[in-house]
């Protein structure tokens, strides 16, 4: 998968050191796989939800969460792409309960 963009991660990293490593994880993983579906992200984070049309992983034991807008991979016999993850927000606990801030901080839907 493609992440769109790093540098929304990179602010994340720096705001929330104590989270940084469990996203640099979550960047290797996610760049190294091809999702085909909501069902594929489960199988690699079985945390992952899929909200309203966002996929929410969760970081440091449901501290933060990561609100992304996911383009799937697709495969033809044309074609295969490889999908899409757009960082949308990286919030606290606290910031997630309040739905305006999952688009907030990094752009509009």
């Amino acid at each position: 998968m493609i992440i769109v963009t790093r540098k929304h991660l990179t602010e994340a990293m720096e705001n929330y050191a104590d989270a940084a490593n469990e996203i640099k994880a979550w960047v290797g993983i996610v760049e190294a796989v091809r999702w085909h579906n909501f069902v594929e992200v489960r199988g690699t984070f079985k945390d992952a939800d899929n909200v309203d049309g966002y996929v929410i992983f969760d970081f440091r034991q449901n501290r933060y969460r990561l609100i992304t807008v996911v383009h799937y991979a697709k495969t033809t016999k044309e074609m295969q792409t490889k999908g899409h993850v757009y960082i949308r927000s990286f919030l606290t606990h606290q910031e997630y309960n309040n739905r305006s801030n999952w688009d907030r901080r990094f752009g509009t839907k």
